[in-house]
């Protein structure tokens, strides 16, 4: 990781080991990355603003948003394989306004949204909180994409999944892994 130049608002994938993040990508059929977060750098550290079930500390009573270094998000307990993206040069003010605003949604100490309803911003889960963000400050990283699913175990609805944002044509790949 310390290769990479991170820069504010860069979205970071993996793809997760374990039964939810198989469950991810056996419901999103075109997708390679089960989970997303977006770079931020407070006190001029990079760190990943991410939120996803199952990663509680031990105090913690809910799943809810965190904030991690980088290394910690990809490390090999938690990711197979990883990218970090950025929005080409000309839309950069996007990115900057995204990184704050995920930032402040860390600070407010979101929740996670186990029942992955878009139309309820109060609880989030990972792309949704990534899309809510560039929203935000003016820009859809979703290029509108979503994704139905029907007859899904426990879910069926229309969801905002990594792939959704990964197509992005904005988007240009700075790092994989």
């Amino acid at each position: 990781m310390s290769a990479v130049r991170f820069e504010e608002g860069d979205i970071v994938f993996r793809k997760g080991i374990g039964a939810k993040s198989n469950a991810v990508l056996y419901a999103d059929k075109e997708g390679t990355y089960s989970h997303a977060g977006i770079i931020v750098k407070p006190d001029s550290v990079f760190m990943v603003v991410h939120i996803t079930p199952g990663e509680r500390e031990k105090e913690e009573k809910e799943d809810k948003i965190k904030m991690e270094f980088p290394e910690q998000f990809f490390s090999s307990e938690r990711a197979q394989s990883g990218a970090v993206v950025r929005l080409k040069k000309d839309s950069l003010e996007y990115a900057e306004k995204a990184a704050r605003e995920a930032y402040r949604l860390f600070r407010e100490g979101i929740l996670f949204d186990h029942d992955y309803l878009l139309e309820d911003s109060v609880k989030m889960y990972c792309s949704e909180m990534i899309w809510r963000v560039y929203l935000s400050g003016g820009k859809d990283i979703s290029q509108g994409r979503r994704s139905t699913i029907e007859n899904f175990p426990l879910y069926s609805g229309t969801y905002i999944f990594p792939s959704d944002i990964f197509k992005n044509d904005e988007l240009t790949l700075i790092y994989k892994f």
